[in-house]
């Protein structure tokens, strides 16, 4: 069977070919021709050098191998996966197509994360048994398991050994998803009571004071972040407006000296000709060199200043991103050290008033025991030192169990790889800090998530083999091109320092 991707203005396409020639007056061609069956993917036929090819419109869906290459499968997305079997081979029952021609194999098997829809590919005269199929569809599921969800390890073995059995009988398949079903829906309506019941005895120990106190602890870190930024943001429009006034008068030195230069070449020129030591030169030659020297020095000025902004935008972005990561490390610090601070008054404030509680029940205890005058003003004293070492303790306890204040980042002088948007400001930054990055606007499957229309769900993703990055298109409607080439279904691009990434509108430049 041959296969193959292909991409035309808006739409991708798999494309389906059969060794031997299919029959498209026959029942099943016109069925699936006719897209009346809602789990199969539309598909259309078009001949080829005698060949018929079978088209299948995936765009904006993922094959199964490629979003689960390295991501494992959850009971959520087993019941997504087994849910969509049962009802394919339900509909296709339904309209008396031969499941055999259906195609498990899973880069066959398309998903619409949004709709979190399964389809699937049917090709005619492809007779493989549907049973044996899916044994080795499980099989490939087994070891990409997360062994970590107990329910996802029972029903994925269950399956398997439904499939394994001698009758293959789809009601049995049901039994064994539909039972983990049970399960699973008892154990979320048990984690969401017991969340509840925590909200509400957190809601009933918390008092109104603490949340005063916290709330103001936020609103003054904040503020303060705030002012810290605000400063930053001056200090960076400053520099920059006068870095362009700098480079603006030294563009204007230049032309100004290029200028002066070839004038007075050309009058050198003239006074030697006006002497006769050149008489064989006419002036329009000498003009004509003039044009063409300062024609020449203008362009090699013009390109010189071609590179001198490449290297000075590169420079930018690369500040750009350090500048974000070193504030993302000193907000953070700042917001520790704020939250430690308030932290140690508000114990200080709590230890004070212990003390003074425990001052005052001193006094009491000497009025009740009928101390006065002298015994009760030595008594006050011996309970102010008492309570002035208490608080000397409580401190050197304090420092002894902190102890000093390390920046953990200290070490740290580079950041990962990272896209940068061309146009500064316009697109947050991107860091490729993971092997696999998935870029796209849907927030619930994207590492990177990019709100942009023209955007598809899942648009592309970037892996990280070997300190070298490798990005590919996911089948997204308005594609994603490296340096103004549009990338082919299925091509893995090795992403060089500076390279113009685009995703459809969304414009960036790698960094590493």
């Amino acid at each position: 069977m041959y296969a193959e991707y292909k991409r035309d203005v808006s739409h991708n396409y798999l494309i389906l070919r059969e060794d031997e020639k299919v029959n498209t007056a026959s029942y099943q061609v016109r069925m699936l021709t006719g897209n009346v069956i809602p789990s199969i993917l539309k598909c259309r036929i078009q001949g080829l050098d005698g060949n018929l090819l079978f088209y299948y419109d995936i765009t904006s869906r993922q094959s199964l191998a490629s979003f689960y290459e390295q991501r494992k499968f959850h009971s959520k997305d087993l019941h997504m996966l087994f849910g969509g079997f049962i009802r394919v081979m339900e509909e296709m029952a339904e309209f008396l197509m031969n499941t055999d021609q259906l195609l498990l194999c899973p880069e066959y098997i398309f998903l619409d994360i949004e709709k979190r829809e399964v389809k699937f590919c049917c090709l005619p005269d492809y007779h493989h048994p549907i049973q044996e199929q899916f044994r080795e569809l499980t099989e490939y599921l087994l070891p990409r398991l997360d062994h970590e969800d107990p329910l996802a390890v029972s029903m994925g073995y269950g399956v398997y050994r439904k499939a394994m059995e001698t009758g293959f009988q789809l009601e049995h398949i049901k039994e064994a998803i539909y039972q983990n079903r049970e399960a699973t829906g008892k154990n979320d309506n048990k984690e969401s009571a017991q969340k509840q019941e925590q909200k509400l005895t957190g809601n009933n120990l918390d008092g109104v004071d603490n949340f005063g106190e916290e709330i103001q602890k936020k609103t003054d870190v904040s503020q303060l972040l705030k002012t810290d930024m605000e400063d930053k943001t001056s200090k960076r429009k400053d520099k920059k407006k006068e870095e362009s006034v700098s480079h603006k008068s030294a563009n204007e030195w230049t032309a100004a000296l290029l200028c002066v230069s070839t004038a007075a070449v050309m009058i050198i020129l003239l006074i030697l000709r006006y002497l006769g030591y050149l008489p064989g030169i006419p002036a329009e030659a000498i003009f004509g060199g003039a044009i063409i020297l300062l024609a020449l020095a203008a362009f090699l000025s013009w390109t010189a200043e071609k590179k001198k902004q490449k290297k000075q935008m590169s420079a930018e972005w690369r500040q750009k991103v350090q500048r974000e990561l070193a504030d993302t490390k000193e907000s953070d610090d700042k917001k520790k050290r704020a939250e430690r601070n308030s932290e140690n008054l508000y114990e200080a404030d709590i230890s004070q008033r212990k003390m003074s509680e425990w001052g005052e029940e001193k006094y009491k205890m000497s009025e009740w025991t009928g101390e006065t005058g002298a015994n009760r003003l030595e008594n006050s004293q011996n309970v102010y030192r008492e309570t002035v070492q208490q608080n000397e303790n409580y401190e050197t306890e304090k420092t002894e169990n902190y102890g000093e204040t390390v920046v953990l980042s200290a070490g740290q002088t580079e950041g990962p790889a990272s896209l940068v948007s061309r146009e500064p400001g316009e697109l947050a930054t991107i860091y490729l800090d993971r092997d696999l990055m998935v870029i796209g606007k849907m927030e619930n499957a994207a590492d990177a998530v990019i709100s942009l229309p023209t955007v598809s769900r899942i648009h592309a993703k970037i892996r990280k083999v070997d300190e070298e990055y490798y990005l590919s298109d996911l089948n997204s409607r308005n594609g994603t091109s490296v340096n103004g080439r549009l990338l082919k279904t299925g091509e893995e691009y090795k992403l060089q320092d500076e390279d113009q990434v685009e995703f459809a509108q969304a414009r960036y430049i790698f960094l590493k």
